[in-house]
């Protein structure tokens, strides 16, 4: 009971010690967590020893002068061993954000692209000047059709009137509609670019057959990811799919 009562406080760190560690063992802690279980077995060890006089003075306050030193240490490479994932991917959210509405962008482009020329843009510096200097015709009508009358009727007596117009690619691809929806202001300039980098994003298009049919695809992907484990893209070159790889 005396050698109790005399190591209580060595044991219930030997015994937290040995807790932790299997804790870290079975649930995968990281190389750290199990070094810091270890820390406290091993002051507990030493503390049992000074408690029993089987290490002098000296190297009592030695040893645990170290083991504090330690402690602290390990105790601040833990946190940031937990801390910088979290702001990893803290960051990679915001970064992605933008990402993924430039993609959208880009999307909303090569889906008109494809309507003028039956096929989509394989060149991301083609599609910028797509945009920037090309036109889109926009089909305005005069007239109400009446409820008795087809429009082809209404049309063909003069009650309606429609004529073809073109407007810039930008206006009608980004109109007000689609900017009050989007995520942040649009820069036409900076469109091709991945956010927070000066690099590209990189495209390709091509044909496949779908049931004896050649069908346009794209493929539209960030040619510098913040996380190389998740690269963000949107179309496909072997489906006939304008999704993103996001989860839309």
């Amino acid at each position: 009971m005396d050698f109790i009562k005399k190591t209580y406080w060595a044991l219930f760190f030997i015994l937290i010690g040995i807790i932790f560690l299997i804790f870290g063992i079975t649930n995968d802690q990281t190389p750290l967590f199990k070094l810091g279980a270890g820390v406290f077995i091993i002051a507990g060890s030493i503390a049992m020893m000074s408690t029993l006089d089987v290490l002098n003075k000296s190297l009592r306050m030695g040893a645990l002068a170290l083991l504090v030193i330690v402690s602290l240490g390990l105790t601040w490479l833990d946190y940031k061993a937990i801390k910088d994932p979290m702001d990893f991917q803290k960051e990679r959210d915001y970064r992605y954000g933008f990402v993924i509405q430039k993609l959208k962008d880009i999307r909303e482009v090569q889906t008109s692209y494809k309507n003028v020329y039956n096929k989509y843009c394989a060149d991301i510096d083609s599609l910028l000047y797509f945009v920037k200097y090309d036109s889109l015709p926009v089909i305005r009508s005069t007239g109400i059709v009446p409820d008795t009358l087809t429009l082809a009727q209404a049309l063909e007596r003069g009650i309606v009137k429609m004529d073809t117009t073109f407007a810039p690619a930008s206006e009608s691809i980004f109109n007000d509609k689609y900017l009050s929806e989007r995520k942040g202001p649009l820069k036409i300039d900076s469109l091709i670019f991945v956010p927070f980098t000066t690099e590209k994003f990189a495209l390709e298009a091509g044909f496949i057959e779908r049931g004896k049919v050649r069908v346009p695809v794209f493929l539209c992907s960030d040619s510098k990811p913040y996380d190389k484990r998740k690269v963000l893209m949107v179309g496909s070159m072997d489906d006939p799919t304008t999704s993103g790889n996001w989860g839309e």
